[in-house]
C-alpha cells in the first residue's frame, strides 16, 4: 500500500528505491554463496594444495624427515635422472598407462555398445547391473583374487593351460610375463567407472540422430565410427586424462605383488618415491619424484585435452 502511494506521489523515487532494494538483496545473495563456499575452499587449500605446494618446495632438499632439510638446488632431480633405473621405470610405467588406457577405453566402450544393443527391458538392466557390481569391490580383495588366480602352482589360469598342454607361465616371477600379469588384473576389463560414463554419453545421444543415420544406412560398425564416437568425444577425453593419471599414481597391485622385482621388471616412479621416501627416509629425494610426475601428468594431460578436443 505504502510502495503503491509513494509510486502514485513520485515514480522517480519509487524507481531509484527498488533499484537499491534489489541491488542489496543481489549482493546479500552473492556473499552468503561466498560465504558458504569459503569452508570448503579452505579446507581443499589446506589438505590439497598446501600439501602439494610443500612437496614441490621439499623437492629442492635434502630431508630425512628428523633433521631440518637443508638446500641443495636440483641435486635431487639430478641424482634421480642419472639413476641406472630411471629410463627402466619409465619404459614400464608407459607400458602400463597405454595399456591401461587402452583396456579402460576399448573394453567399457565395447561394453556400453552391446548393453545398449539388447532389448531394452529386465534383460538389459540385469547385463547392466552384472557389469557394475564388480566395481564395488576392493581394489586390494581384487588383487589377492588375481595373484591366486595366477599362481603357478594353485592357480586356475596355470591349471586350464596345463589341460590343454601349454607350459606352466611363472606369471609374477618371470621378468618377461611380470608386467603384463599387472595389466591382466581386472579382465576382461569392463567393470570400471568408464563403462557407465560411456553409457551414458551413449544414451544421451538422440534419437532424430539414431533416425537419420539408420535413413542413410548408416548402421553397426559404421555407425559407431562415424556417430557414436565422435558425439561422445567429451567423455572419452575424460576417461583417458583420468585413467591415465590414475594409472601413474596407483603403485599398490605392484608393491603388494612383484615389490618392482622381479630385478626392476615392474618398479615404476611412484614406488620408487615410495621406498625412497618411506623406506629409505629420503623425503626429498622422493618429493622430488613426485614431482617430476606432477609435472609429467599435467604435460601428457594438457596434450591429450588438446588432441581430443571434442566438435562443436
Amino acid at each position: 500500500m505504502e510502495q503503491d502511494m509513494m509510486s502514485e506521489q513520485n515514480p522517480v523515487v519509487y524507481v531509484r528505491t527498488e533499484f537499491k532494494r534489489r541491488i542489496s538483496a543481489h549482493r546479500l545473495t552473492k556473499y552468503l554463496r561466498l560465504l558458504l563456499i569459503l569452508p570448503s575452499l579452505a579446507l581443499v587449500v589446506l589438505f590439497s594444495y598446501y600439501p602439494a605446494i610443500e612437496s614441490i618446495m621439499g623437492s629442492f632438499t635434502a630431508w630425512n624427515g628428523f633433521t631440518p632439510p637443508s638446500f641443495v638446488g636440483f641435486q635431487n632431480f639430478s641424482d634421480y635422472f642419472k639413476d641406472p633405473i630411471f629410463f627402466t621405470e619409465i619404459k614400464n610405467i608407459s607400458i602400463l598407462v597405454i595399456g591401461g588406457v587402452f583396456t579402460t577405453v576399448v573394453f567399457p566402450f565395447i561394453g556400453a555398445e552391446l548393453v545398449l544393443s539388447l532389448p531394452e527391458g529386465r534383460f538389459q538392466n540385469a547385463v547392466k547391473y552384472l557389469f557394475v557390481i564388480p566395481m564395488v569391490i576392493p581394489q586390494v580383495v581384487l588383487i589377492d583374487i588375481w595373484a591366486n588366480l595366477l599362481n603357478p602352482n594353485t592357480g586356475l589360469v596355470d591349471a586350464f593351460l596345463g589341460l590343454i598342454h601349454l607350459p606352466i607361465v611363472q606369471w609374477f616371477s618371470s621378468s618377461h610375463t611380470a608386467l603384463i600379469s599387472i595389466l591382466l588384473i581386472g579382465f576382461p576389463w569392463i567393470s570400471h567407472l568408464s563403462f557407465l560414463i560411456f553409457l551414458a554419453g551413449l544414451q544421451g545421444i538422440g534419437q532424430d540422430i539414431k533416425d537419420a543415420s539408420k535413413l542413410d544406412g548408416c548402421t553397426g560398425v559404421r555407425r559407431v565410427l562415424r556417430i557414436d564416437l565422435p558425439l561422445i568425444l567429451a567423455q572419452i577425453q575424460f576417461v583417458v586424462v583420468v585413467a591415465g593419471v590414475g594409472i601413474v599414481q596407483n603403485f599398490i597391485p605392484i608393491l603388494l605383488l612383484t615389490q618392482g622385482g622381479p630385478g626392476n621388471a615392474t618398479m615404476v616412479p611412484g614406488l620408487d618415491m615410495y621406498n625412497q621416501a618411506f623406506q629409505n627416509n629420503q623425503l626429498g629425494y622422493g618429493m622430488a619424484i613426485g614431482t617430476f610426475l606432477f609435472v609429467g601428468m599435467l604435460i601428457v594431460s594438457m596434450i591429450v585435452l588438446r588432441f581430443l578436443k571434442p566438435r562443436t
